[in-house]
């Protein structure tokens, strides 16, 4: 942080759809804090991110902004598959980390993201808004309040109208859309519970990329899944991408 203005810099690592909107938040709606650089390791990408964003300092390789002592921050908004590393690098340099999710690729990889946070004492938070939604704050207020009566199920329901990227496709770089996109309602799910997950079943399939179907018969754009909890409470996430309804 500048001590003399109390400003947090701020770098942006991956400017692709998602860091763009992290970017454009951080512009207009987050006090205290300026967007300092532009990270994408596609030049053009970069370049167009900077100007578009009005900032003077752009990059192609995550670990030159790391290098930068003004930077005291990093938004960590690229495909799944590179999370860990670069949260590793910012941390063991000091910087505090905003990662978007999914956390990692493996609960191995985020044990690793944990520890070298913890170790260099910086502050490591991933990107799950609904904690800080008024709507869903208040509904985990009615829950924990009984003012429904005792709560024995769970359910979100998620739509996303955008097509997923070409590389969500593939399953060893995104760890496909249960993560990408459902790990909110995961996360929903374990919040509104107040517990963890004791057991689970899910079916998906492939409906709206046909285009991913002859090179990744493993991509699903449609999940149904169901959980228990270890409180015995029940959960179900119903999950679509590339529809513009509900």
């Amino acid at each position: 942080m500048t001590k003399r203005s109390g400003i947090v810099q701020i770098a942006l690592i991956g400017a692709g759809r998602a860091g763009m909107i992290h970017a454009r938040n951080f512009r207009t709606a987050v006090d205290h804090c300026r967007l300092a650089a532009v990270v994408d390791p596609v030049e053009s990408a970069a370049i167009e991110a900077a100007r578009a964003l009005d900032v003077d300092t752009y990059y192609t390789d995550y670990k030159e902004v790391l290098q930068n002592d003004d930077i005291d921050a990093v938004v960590i908004v690229t495909p799944t598959k590179y999370h860990c590393e670069i949260a590793m690098a910012a941390a063991a340099a000091g910087k505090h980390i905003l990662c978007e999710k999914p956390m990692a690729m493996t609960y191995e990889e985020c044990l690793l993201m944990e520890r070298a946070a913890q170790e260099n004492r910086v502050k490591l938070q991933i990107g799950f808004m609904r904690r800080f939604d008024a709507a869903f704050t208040e509904a985990k207020k009615v829950i924990d309040s009984g003012a429904i009566g005792d709560v024995v199920m769970v359910r979100s329901n998620t739509r996303g109208p955008s097509v997923p990227q070409p590389w969500m496709f593939d399953l060893s770089k995104s760890n496909g859309p249960l993560a990408e996109v459902n790990s909110h309602d995961i996360d929903t799910l374990r919040w509104f519970t107040g517990s963890e997950f004791h057991s689970l079943y899910a079916i998906a399939g492939n409906y709206r990329c046909p285009d991913a179907r002859k090179d990744f018969p493993d991509f699903y754009d449609n999940v149904i899944l169901t959980a228990t909890f270890e409180n015995g409470m029940q959960g179900m996430i119903d999950g679509a991408q590339g529809v513009r309804y509900g």
